[in-house]
C-alpha cells in the first residue's frame, strides 16, 4: 500500500482508538502530565553510560517540547539539554547550511527532511540505539520522504488550519475567505496572523483560489502574489512563534496556524500561559496541509550517541503521551494513544484530528525541482 495512503488512514483511525480508550484514559494516571513518570529504569536499559555526554544540542520549533521532559532526561542520565528554536523548516535549513551550528538533534517536518538528506545535512541513524521504535505505529514509518526511516524517527503529526475565537465569530469559520477576502479584513484588522512560511502561506491562498496547495502554474502564482499583497496591510504579522499566546490573550481573534498551535491556545502552555476555551480550530471547507515534524541526528552532532539515546526515551510511551498534551500535536506513538486524557479525545473528536471526511480535504507538501519558485514568490511579499 501507498505509504501515503497508510499514514491517512493511521489519521482516519486516531479518533475511533481514543474514544474506545477513553474510560481508561480517564482513569489513567497519565492522564495528568502532573503524574507521568519517566519511565524505563536507569540501569538494564542498554544504554552505555561512559558514552553519554555531559550535554545534548536540541533545535526544535517553538514550543516543541514539555520543558520537564528534558528535566526528567537529565535527571535518568546525567545529561543536560541545551535547547533552541525556530520557527520555519526553512530557517533550520539555512542555520544548517551555513555549517558548525552544534547542534545534535533537529526536528524538520517531512518536506524539509528530503531536502536535509539530500544535502547531506543529517547522519544515518543506528536503529540498534532505537529499541522504542517498536511504539511507533507501522504506518507512520516509510513515509515518502525517507521511506526506509534510515534517517528519521516520527515525532508528531500535524495540520494546518484557521484557529478562531468563536466569541468574535459565534457562527464559525469555514473557509479561507475569512483571511483572504478583501470584505473580510477591515474588521480583523491587526488582529490576525499568517504563518511565517514559504509553502503554508502561499498554500493557503492557493487553495482559497480553488487551488491544489503545491501548485507551480505561473499565473496562478502571481494570482497568489497580488492576494498575499493584497492581504498584508491588514496582518498583524507572518507569525509562527507565538501564536497560541496572542490567540489566548484575545490579541489575535484568528490565525493561520498548526493544529497543535489551537490546541496550545485552548489548553494553555503547562506554566507559561493560560488557555482560552474559546478557542477553536477547523480545515476549511477549500482544504489545510497535513504534516509530520520527524527527529533526526545532524551529520556533524558532536554527541551522536547521546542523541539517539534522546530519541529512544522520546519515543517511550509515557514520554511520548506526555508530550503530546503539551504540544496539541498529535503523537504517532501506537502505544501512547491509550495514555492520552479524555480531554485531549475530546478536542481530537472535536476537529483537532482528522477524521475520514476531514482527510478529503488534505494536502502533502510536495517537494520537487518546480516548488522552488515558492522560495521566490515568498521573498517577493515580504519584499513588498
Amino acid at each position: 500500500m501507498n505509504r501515503i495512503r497508510q499514514i491517512i488512514l493511521l489519521f482516519a483511525l486516531i479518533v475511533p482508538i481514543l474514544t474506545a480508550c477513553g474510560n481508561q484514559a480517564a482513569d489513567s494516571p497519565a492522564s495528568s502530565t502532573a503524574t507521568v513518570s519517566p519511565g524505563a529504569s536507569t540501569s538494564g536499559d542498554g544504554v552505555d553510560r561512559s558514552k553519554l555526554s555531559d550535554e545534548l544540542y536540541f533545535y526544535n520549533w517553538s514550543d516543541g517540547i514539555d520543558p520537564e521532559i528534558l528535566e526528567l532526561f537529565e535527571q535518568e542520565y546525567g545529561v543536560r539539554v541545551i535547547y533552541d528554536t525556530y520557527d520555519s523548516n526553512e530557517a533550520l535549513i539555512a542555520k544548517l547550511r551555513a555549517g558548525n551550528s552544534g547542534y545534535d538533534i533537529a526536528v524538520p517536518t517531512d518536506y524539509a527532511v528530503q531536502i536535509m538528506v539530500e544535502e547531506a545535512l543529517v547522519q544515518p541513524l543506528d536503529k540498534s540505539l532505537l529499541t522504542n521504535l517498536r511504539h511507533i505505529d507501522p504506518n507512520s514509518l516509510g513515509i515518502y520522504f525517507d521511506p526506509e526511516n534510515r534517517y528519521s524517527v516520527p515525532y508528531l503529526h500535524l495540520m494546518t488550519g484557521i484557529a478562531y475565537n468563536r466569541e468574535f465569530f459565534p457562527n464559525g469559520v469555514d473557509s479561507w475567505a475569512a483571511l483572504f477576502d478583501p470584505a473580510n479584513l477591515p474588521a480583523i484588522q491587526g488582529k490576525f496572523s499568517m504563518l511565517d512560511d514559504e509553502r503554508e502561506t502561499p498554500g493557503a491562498a492557493l487553495q482559497f483560489l480553488g487551488q491544489s496547495y503545491n501548485t507551480t502554474d505561473p499565473a496562478l502564482l502571481q494570482q497568489v502574489q497580488d492576494l498575499l499583497i493584497a492581504q498584508k496591510p491588514f496582518l498583524a504579522a507572518y507569525n509562527s512563534s507565538d501564536v497560541n499566546r496572542k490567540l489566548a490573550s484575545g490579541e489575535y481573534l484568528i490565525a493561520h496556524a498548526w493544529s497543535g498551535t489551537a490546541m496550545q491556545a485552548r489548553n494553555g502552555l503547562g506554566d507559561e500561559f493560560s488557555g482560552n476555551p474559546a478557542i477553536d480550530f477547523v480545515i476549511p471547507k477549500e482544504g489545510g496541509s497535513i504534516g509530520v515534524d520527524n527527529l533526526v541526528i545532524l551529520d556533524n552532532a558532536p554527541n551522536a550517541y547521546t542523541a539517539h539515546v534522546f530519541i529512544n526515551f522520546l519515543m517511550r510511551p509515557e514520554i511520548a503521551a506526555r508530550n503530546a498534551v503539551y504540544t496539541g500535536f498529535i503523537t504517532p506513538n501506537k502505544d501512547a494513544v491509550p495514555l492520552l486524557p479524555q480531554e485531549v479525545q475530546d478536542l481530537y473528536a472535536a476537529g483537532f484530528a482528522p477524521n475520514e471526511e476531514l482527510l478529503k480535504r488534505l494536502e502533502w507538501t510536495k517537494r520537487s525541482a518546480e516548488t522552488a519558485v515558492f522560495a521566490d514568490l515568498w521573498t517577493a511579499v515580504k519584499g513588498e
